[in-house]
């Protein structure tokens, strides 16, 4: 039997004050292939402690950054500035590589040799586990101090954000995920700690009290294929008792009675002329297409012709608001007894706004604009008055619908990618946001209070959540 020594090789390994060598927020920290990737997450900073001096690598602003570079023992990396992952460059001796070749055992070899080759095979085997349960045992221990304090941390942003709750309801929240994140992070990894276990109960016996989060249940309330096959929701225009539900793909509009549930056809794509969106004014329903603004009725007619580029329009109080958002302009047409009258600008003079963004509008005597960045913003004749959107622990990006009218006390905003519907006051401060698996894929949404009823669009199917 012939035992080949290959040449002795080493490589690098990471220690870290994190359960891993990744912080949310801050960046993370690999090495492959004997080279070091630093990717730093906006709004951060680097930085390479080497032979007891420090130099900044980098620091980023509005975007990510990745930073290469060769590794050296001892180098220690530190990113983010008030909560910081630090790593540091260790080796790892790896024992020598062999292989083992059969030969002629057939052959004379003396006995005392024998005895000397299978103590020496016995002994390099003992040093293999030896090496290996070592090197096992120091991860489980590096993973084991982390771990402790980690959940540290997570206890004290806990507590912290419990004492802060009446005083700093903003920075309260911030610490509740924090911790949250935290110790959910513990339990995934297999951190087994009683600690551990308390605290997630007790963050689950806070959360809707600190985060202002209530998990709801949801029914289906209509299936609209029922009416129509193949009906694909994408929007719900209404003031009132009466939901029309606009199939953009199909052209269709279904009327619905959100008290009795009644439902019929009113619109198809003969009436509608490849409409891009919809609105409604009492029992009276209007679409807007690329020739101009239509009234759906036993024959359609239309009641304003296209001078805008891409815009969006409401019904109130008996009049047309048409946001242009190539113009940045928000447009007023007046009801009359027969149509509707010439254009105002409705924006105050020396007002200018951008537009470009609005995805969606609502009106109950002021104009509420939501914006595909998360901003709402919001009108009152003419002039714009400032919209905080103060308390929300998670903010908005990209959500989908905004819905108010004259007889809510509240502000629903849509955020199906967060499966949640945030409820904000009039002056927008955050109250509430209601959580449920079934409102990812929602498009739109209509809420009546006095029902105490949310109504999503799903498809072709509406559902309900009610709430208290």
């Amino acid at each position: 039997m012939i035992i080949n020594f290959f040449k002795k090789k080493s490589k690098f390994t990471l220690s870290s004050n994190k359960v891993d060598t990744f912080l949310r927020g801050v960046g993370s920290v690999k090495i492959k292939d004997d080279k070091i990737f630093v990717k730093l997450e906006p709004f951060t900073k680097a930085v390479l402690t080497r032979n007891g001096k420090n130099y900044i690598l980098a620091e980023t602003q509005n975007e990510e950054k990745l930073i290469t570079g060769k590794p050296q023992i001892g180098d220690i990396y530190t990113l983010g500035e008030t909560e910081k992952l630090i790593v540091k460059i260790e080796q790892i001796e790896v024992s020598p590589n062999l292989y083992i070749k059969n030969s002629d055992f057939n052959e004379a070899i003396p006995q005392g040799k024998k005895t000397t080759l299978t103590v020496g095979m016995i002994l390099l085997i003992l040093l293999f586990l030896s090496v290996f349960f070592g090197i096992r045992q120091k991860k489980l221990n590096d993973f084991e101090n982390l771990s402790k304090e980690t959940l540290g941390d997570a206890v004290y942003e806990y507590d912290e954000a419990i004492s802060l709750f009446e005083i700093d309801i903003s920075r309260s929240r911030e610490l509740f995920r924090s911790s949250k994140d935290k110790a959910q992070r513990l339990k995934d990894a297999g951190y087994k700690s009683d600690d551990l276990e308390a605290l997630l109960d007790s963050i689950k016996g806070k959360e809707g009290e600190i985060l202002g989060e209530v998990k709801v249940e949801s029914k289906e309330f209509l299936d609209l294929s029922l009416q129509i096959n193949d009906f694909k929701g994408s929007q719900i225009a209404s003031t009132g008792d009466e939901m029309f539900i606009f199939d953009k793909e199909n052209q269709n509009v279904i009327k619905v009675n959100i008290k009795t549930k009644n439902a019929k056809k009113v619109a198809d794509r003969e009436d509608l002329k490849n409409s891009i969106n919809i609105a409604s004014y009492e029992d009276r329903l209007f679409s807007l297409n690329n020739e101009g603004i239509l009234e759906i009725k036993d024959n359609s007619q239309k009641v304003l012709d296209k001078d805008w580029d891409s815009a969006l329009f409401y019904l109130y109080a008996g009049n047309i608001y048409l946001v242009d958002k190539s113009q940045n302009k928000i447009y007023r047409y007046s009801g009359q007894t027969s149509g509707f009258g010439a254009k105002t600008d409705w924006l105050a003079p020396g007002i200018e706004a951008d537009f470009s963004k609005v995805k969606d509008i609502s009106i109950d005597g002021n104009i509420w604009l939501l914006s595909e960045t998360g901003k709402v913003s919001r009108f009152a004749n003419g002039n714009p008055i400032a919209v905080s959107m103060s308390g929300l622990a998670v903010q908005m990006n990209n959500p989908d619908a905004i819905y108010t009218n004259e007889g809510l006390k509240n502000v629903y905003i849509l955020d199906q990618k967060e499966r949640r519907i945030v409820v904000f006051d009039k002056n927008g401060k955050f109250k509430i946001q209601y959580v449920n698996e079934n409102i990812e894929g929602a498009s739109d949404l209509v809420i009546s209070e006095e029902l105490k009823r949310i109504i999503l669009i799903k498809n072709q199917k509406l559902y309900m959540i009610e709430f208290e």
